[in-house]
């Protein structure tokens, strides 16, 4: 009896070693486990490999579909105002100054009004002859990335040939529109292409000129390259009037006196008008050539 107590005494002292064994191998699992697990985490957010509250917001900020389509409607409006015609206030305005008629020549939207008067220089676009109306287009002329307002109409002759008569010609300095080319009254000025012009005009009813220019895209004006002035005096035994040819080189002649009689004129008579001609005449037949096929804009005039 003795024994079976010592035996049992002996079996419950064992039973609560293991059990003391246990629970501390199990807390020392515990243990291990968090700490492996923290370490881990350390690690990861260490590495990048996690993102902390901030960073989860800024990435749910820039995958948010509102902002997507913020920036889209943004670029779209950036787009649309990049497309639209710089020209517009300018069109706009001579529309209204061919409407109302309140003078003969139009400057421009900046230079409107009894009190406003242009730079000296400045040509103006004539308002009396457009009563119909007028088309345009935007074209480059020069190549060097803006595009020109050219003010015109075109028109086809007996012949089945198209013509573009050139009313004007606008380009941007900065912000501010400046007219490049204007025909007057009695003239027809036709583009070349290239940035070459041609014009035919009279100067009265014994004077008749013929120019041809080049655009200048620094000044941004026309050059004066030839310029065939053809004066009529007297007559020939069949009663017509003879005709006296100068021709001059760039812009050197001025009327000042009659041009057949000017020695600044490189020649005169017939060698002028073969000189003249012989550059004049490969223009006039490519005239427009870039111009006719694009899509013009009719402006109609309402009064």
């Amino acid at each position: 009896m003795k024994r079976s107590l010592l035996t049992k005494c002996a079996c419950a002292a064992l039973c609560v070693s293991l059990a003391l064994i246990s629970a501390s191998c199990k807390a020392a699992e515990n243990d291990g486990g968090d700490l492996a697990r923290v370490t881990a985490e350390d690690t990861k957010k260490a590495d990048g490999g996690e993102t902390s509250a901030t960073d989860d917001e800024s990435l749910e900020t820039a995958e948010d579909p509102a902002t997507e389509e913020t920036t889209t409607e943004s670029t779209e409006a950036t787009t649309t105002a990049a497309k639209e015609n710089p020209y517009e206030r300018f069109i706009e305005d001579y529309k209204k100054a061919i409407s109302e008629q309140t003078d003969v020549w139009y400057y421009g939207p900046d230079y409107t009004g009894d009190t406003v008067i242009p730079p000296e220089g400045t040509q103006g676009l004539l308002t009396n002859e457009l009563m119909n109306g007028f088309s345009y287009i935007l074209h480059d002329i020069d190549n060097d990335g803006t595009d020109e307002l050219i003010i015109g109409e075109q028109y086809v002759d007996g012949e089945n040939y198209t013509h573009i008569t050139v009313y004007g010609v606008v380009t941007m300095e900065g912000s501010e529109y400046k007219i490049v080319a204007a025909g007057w009254s009695r003239s027809h000025l036709e583009y070349c292409g290239g940035g070459m012009f041609v014009n035919s005009g009279s100067g009265g009813a014994s004077l008749h000129i013929d120019d041809v220019y080049r655009y200048n895209s620094e000044t941004k004006k026309l050059d004066v390259v030839y310029e065939l002035i053809t004066e009529y005096e007297g007559t020939d035994d069949e009663g017509l009037p003879i005709p006296n040819y100068s021709l001059f080189e760039g812009d050197s002649w001025h009327y000042d006196g009659k041009a057949y009689e000017s020695s600044d004129a490189s020649c005169h008579g017939q060698e002028a008008w073969d000189k003249y001609y012989s550059v004049c005449g490969p223009l006039n037949e490519n005239l427009s050539p870039d111009l006719i096929d694009l899509d013009w804009t009719h402006v109609p005039i309402v009064r």
